[in-house]
């Protein structure tokens, strides 16, 4: 039978029991389900790069609601996406106690500029991109075909973006109130959702100065203002040298407003009252609420016996990070809200100490690393770090700062990790002022409390495999056959069995292997005679996300730094080096072929031949290759009649499947769907024509070359015997030793040392050590970790090479 241990995870989260042999998860979760949430943040050695470098990453899954540590899942999905061509590789990363590592190998065929990172488990698919993890990267090529992209980039990106200037006003708890001060909080943006500097007035109908303010650098600011009845008023101010005018929100007639002020052990809250509103509400029941991650902390009522009202909440018990307070009337109505940080009492600490403030190049660097927790008593960690060339920006985040924040509110925010950061005096002030404009009544909580949820994704113990098996003439799907799966190479069991359901449907999960492995997978009747088509799914399609947008542009001196180091990688890091011709693009002159039964022509569209090599074998399919790899190629539609598996082009507007041609043998698509499930092991090349017919219509076809014994046949469609890519083993970091050996190149690393998992001892401390190269520079250093009591810590230093 198979080993599953995903049903004790279901029955510990009081989950309900899914059969073995379903392959598709139910589509509503029941009444009785019990949800749970999950949060994902990767921590990369840095967020500038060069084409053909590598990328190094390690992985934290917490609990969504706390900053613990969880194996609710085992698996992980990392993919690198561009804007323009979309996922461009993919890592299936094996999750251990919450904690994972990997890398990506940037190929030469990268164009320059921003693409994003983007990780989740199977189990966050269920609420949107509402937990998706994403990060912005830059990717910097310098190879000489790639110059004219670049440089035309730049310029579309320069004539096509006109200058955006915006300022939004949000007013605490929500609305202004007529003859009632509110806090009135601001943001400022450019076309890029950077906060720029501005100053201003609120100007009466009459022509008065009511009040005057001014942003700070990040374009955030606040000001007081009582609005008096029966009069209007405007906004007037100057981004810089550069005037603008805007509108104030809707004032109301009537109502509540509501300022809280918070500190490390209270929320202060003041309740004022309009005139109209008191008298209706003397005397009467109003409460407050305070949710964290959507749980209620707090409930609170009090009578209002006055127009303002004073009230004051202990905060000790209350979990850190984001909570939202909600002024709830005598009829339930919710009449103010506002989001407020809990910060707690919360001293725990991670600390860098380098054994000395400035190297030599070349010189031994020591690392002295202590965790402590909020007793200051020493804290088992495991925390990954990072040490690179500063000249290079950091990306201003952290662990503790997605997981506390980013993850909670709405929008970019930019330097996140300030807010933590306990050498800076005001982050409890910036912190607030950033909670009162940013995700502004429109919180994570919130949206998933008023959705039915509906779960379509199952959490993964471990690795999966689905399919189907179906008669051998014909297209009826077999029920109840005896599924055998042998994997000679896989971790722990090596023999599974299952049985398909009555769609002619099985699965098998809680499967670990590392890389590309033999697996032998076979069905039987209920007589244990041998039979029926057996078929391996394809590759599940990715979710669909937004693009975070990067800025738009990148400093000369960065460029021409990133350009220095990269002519040093192409000279001196042999063996990383990737051949460029692994896309062969070749233009034709106009031709008339003759293919499956018609007539068509080249029209000089240039073919693409790709030559599969052994590093191609980590794709997970064809379809993943082709997804990855040939330009054009986009996913299929869940609408598609034909199915779910393979591949499209865009023609006029619409997406088309290509034909398919296996050793020059013509395949009709609908009915070998199956070929976008072979494993690239056993294809030796790929061609890709775009072709047009003689009613001008365009025509894909893929020509695959394969390997004899690739495709079953005859009686044998009831085994397979193939490779499958697995869990991605991640590399090693290479980091020279001096001490022992001088090496006569150049050492202009960028990240001089990478380390996804280290632990503290039973004192908290760790020791690192490494060594620098050659660059005089300054060097960053930035760690993120989680201690074993789930509190999350991050620490940065610094040290110069000079």
């Amino acid at each position: 039978m198979n080993k599953l241990c995903l049903f004790a995870l279901m029955i510990q989260c009081a989950l309900y029991a899914v059969a073995q042999q379903n392959p598709k998860p139910v589509p509503a979760a029941p009444q009785t389900m019990k949800l749970f949430f999950e949060k994902v943040y990767l921590q990369t050695d840095r967020s500038y790069y060069n084409t053909g470098e590598d990328l190094w990453f390690s992985a934290f899954l917490s609990n969504a609601k706390s900053t613990s540590l969880t194996s609710t899942s085992n698996n992980l999905y990392v993919e690198l996406i561009s804007a323009k061509a979309g996922m461009l590789d993919r890592k299936i990363i094996r999750l251990d106690k919450g904690l994972g590592k990997g890398d990506f190998k940037l190929m030469d065929s990268i164009p320059s500029g921003w693409y994003n990172i983007r990780a989740y488990t199977n189990w966050m698919r269920n609420f949107g991109d509402d937990f998706i993890f994403q990060k912005r990267i830059y990717i910097s090529n310098n190879l000489a075909e790639n110059a004219s992209y670049t440089t035309r980039t730049a310029g579309q990106t320069a004539t096509a973006e006109k200058p955006v200037k915006s300022i939004a006003f949000f007013p605490e708890g929500g609305a202004l109130v007529e003859g009632l001060t509110s806090i009135v909080a601001f943001k400022t943006n450019d076309q890029s959702g950077n906060g720029i500097k501005a100053k201003g007035s609120v100007i009466s109908s009459k022509g008065d100065t009511i009040t005057s303010f001014q942003c700070t650098d990040a374009g955030l600011g606040i000001f007081a203002f009582a609005p008096k009845a029966g009069e209007t008023y405007q906004v007037s101010g100057y981004y810089g040298t550069e005037k603008f005018t805007s509108a104030l929100p809707a004032i109301l007639k009537k109502g509540m407003v509501l300022h809280v002020v918070s500190d490390s052990t209270n929320i202060k809250a003041s309740i004022s009252t309009s005139e109209e509103s008191f008298k209706e509400l003397a005397g009467k029941s109003v409460s407050i609420l305070i949710k964290h991650g959507g749980d209620n902390v707090y409930t609170g009522s009090f009578n209002i016996t006055k127009p303002t009202v004073s009230v004051t909440i202990p905060t000790k018990d209350f979990p850190q990070g984001v909570a939202i307070i909600t002024l709830v009337d005598q009829l339930g109505r919710p009449n103010c809200e506002r989001l407020v940080f809990i910060n707690g009492d919360n001293k725990a600490m991670l600390s860098i100490k380098p054994d000395k403030t400035a190297y030599k190049p070349r010189e031994k660097v020591t690392l002295n690393i202590k965790a402590t927790d909020a007793i200051g008593l020493p804290a088992r960690t495991s925390f990954s770090l990072a040490a690179a060339d500063a000249l290079l920006p950091d990306d201003g985040g952290s662990l503790m700062s997605y997981l506390l924040l980013q993850s909670e509110v709405k929008g970019d925010i930019k330097n996140a990790a300030q807010y933590f950061d306990p050498n800076n005096p005001s982050r409890l002030k910036q912190l607030d002022l950033l909670l009162l404009t940013q995700g502004w009544r429109d919180y994570l909580w919130r949206r998933i409390a008023d959705s039915t949820v509906h779960v379509s994704y199952l959490p993964e113990a471990g690795l999966v495999l689905k399919g189907t098996v179906r008669e051998k003439v014909g297209s009826k799907m077999l029920p109840d056959m005896y599924i055998t799966l042998f994997g000679s190479n896989f971790s722990g069991d090596k023999l599974f069995s299952t049985k398909t359901d009555q769609n002619g449907q099985f699965f098998l999960d809680g499967l670990k292997w590392y890389g590309n492995q033999a697996i032998k997978l076979s069905s039987k009747d209920a007589k244990g005679k041998k039979g029926g088509w057996l078929q391996i799914d394809t590759l599940a399609k990715p979710p669909v996300s937004a693009f975070l947008k990067g800025d738009q542009v990148v400093q000369p001196a960065i460029q021409a730094e990133m350009s220095k180091r990269f002519d040093y990688n192409r000279k001196y890091k042999f063996g990383d080096s990737i051949t460029l011709k692994d896309v062969d693009i070749k233009a034709n002159k106009s031709r008339n072929v003759q293919m499956f039964d018609q007539t068509l022509m080249t029209f000089g569209y240039p073919e693409q031949i790709l030559d599969v090599k052994p590093a191609d074998y980590s794709y997970q399919s064809l379809e993943h290759f082709l997804l990855t790899k040939v330009n054009g190629a986009q996913p299929v539609d869940d609408s598609d009649s034909i199915g779910n598996e393979g591949v499209t082009f865009i023609s006029n507007g619409k997406k088309i499947r290509p034909r398919i041609k296996v050793n020059n043998r013509e395949e009709l698509v609908a009915e070998r769907l199956d070929y976008y499930s072979l494993t690239m092991d056993q294809i030796t090349q790929v061609k890709v024509q775009h072709l047009v017919d003689m009613y001008s219509k365009d025509v894909f076809v893929i020509s695959l070359t394969v390997k004899d014994g690739a495709l079953a046949g005859g009686a044998n469609l009831n085994l397979i015997n193939t490779n499958l890519t697995g869990y991605y083993t991640a590399r090693d970091f290479y980091s020279p030793n001096y001490s022992t050996a001088a090496s006569p190149n150049k050492d202009l690393r960028t990240t001089i040392f990478w380390s996804p998992l280290i632990k503290t001892n039973e004192k908290g401390e760790a020791q690192v050590s490494f060594y620098n190269g050659d660059n005089p520079t300054r060097i960053n250093i930035k760690t993120d970790g989680v201690t074993d009591k789930g509190t999350a810590l991050s620490a940065k230093a610094t040290y110069t090479v000079q």
